[in-house]
Parts: C-alpha cells; sequence; structure tokens
C-alpha cells in the first residue's frame, strides 16, 4: 500500500470517527430535551448512512470487498468495523484529553505551581502512551488484520443503524 493510500486511510478514520462523534453530541442534545426530536432523528440517521459512504470508500481503499452475507450474527467484517468506530472515537476523545490538560497545564505554569504543573505533565505523558497504543491498534485494524480476514462483509455492524435490523426480521 503506497503511502498516500494509508494517508487517505487514517483520514478516512478521523472522518469517521468525528462522524459518529456528531452523531453523538446530537443524541446527548435529545437527551437534555427529555423528548425525542424528530429532526434531531433524522439528522443522526443521515449522518449515520454518510458514515456509511464514507466506511465504504475507506474499505474500497484498502482492498476489501464489503458485499453482505446476511449472517444471523455479528459477522467478522462487522466486528472488525465496531473495533474501528470505537478505537476511532477513543482516539478523538484522548486528544480532547490532552487539550484540556495542556490547558490546565499552562494555567499552573502562569500561576507558579510547581506541583500540579509536574502533575499535569505527568497525566499528558500517561494520555500520549494511552495515544500511541490507539493509533497502533487502529493500524493493526487497517493494515494487519484485513491480510488475514480478505473479506469484510460490512461497513458497520448491524447495532450501527437498527433500521435494518428491524426491516430484516419484518421481512423473515
Amino acid at each position: 500500500m503506497s503511502v498516500w493510500e494509508k494517508a487517505l486511510a487514517e483520514e478516512l478514520v478521523y472522518l469517521l470517527a468525528h462522524i459518529a462523534h456528531a452523531e453523538q453530541h446530537l443524541l446527548e442534545v435529545a437527551a437534555g430535551m427529555n423528548s425525542v426530536e424528530p429532526r434531531i432523528v433524522a439528522m443522526v440517521d443521515r449522518l449515520r448512512v454518510e458514515r456509511k459512504k464514507a466506511g465504504e470508500c475507506l474499505y474500497r481503499a484498502l482492498g476489501l470487498a464489503t458485499e453482505g452475507r446476511g449472517e444471523e450474527f455479528r459477522s467478522v467484517g462487522e466486528s472488525l468495523w465496531c473495533t474501528l468506530k470505537h478505537l476511532s472515537m477513543a482516539l478523538v476523545h484522548c486528544d480532547e484529553c490532552i487539550e484540556k490538560l495542556v490547558r490546565k497545564l499552562v494555567e499552573s505554569v502562569e500561576r507558579g505551581d510547581e506541583v500540579q504543573v509536574k502533575t499535569m505533565l505527568e497525566e499528558i505523558q500517561r494520555l500520549l502512551s494511552v495515544r500511541e497504543t490507539l493509533r497502533n491498534s487502529i493500524k493493526s485494524v487497517l493494515f494487519e488484520l484485513p491480510e488475514a480476514v480478505k473479506y469484510v462483509e460490512s461497513v458497520r455492524c448491524r447495532e450501527d443503524l437498527c433500521l435494518e435490523v428491524e426491516s430484516e426480521v419484518k421481512s423473515g
């Protein structure tokens, strides 16, 4: 795989994570309203469809087939998809945590609080280590595991968009 293909794959992973993160925030808005707002639900559904399109683009860039087999339980491909989705979201959240700790570090430096500075540096270092593990895991899911799998049944898990499961149950 060429450098540009790996760079494209990495950017697509970030795209998937940010779309999923946007979905999460919309659901938080709905929860905060204590009611089901149809426009929010419709927007979340549209974003999930777009995330699937981005996932299909990612899998094509990796040279993986994405045709469905319709198995009863979650397939290997669906499990890989879930793993990638959750790892990518964890990476985004890890970055946000690091950003927040850096802000707190700057405040501690400005106050001259050496104890807090030392603590923040240690915490940032811990999260940077977590970030490295997440990133290496994503690379493994993208570039190593598909070699063992060769065929990926889906670019999302069934739970990712429950409407498909409902329609399968009704038609089955």
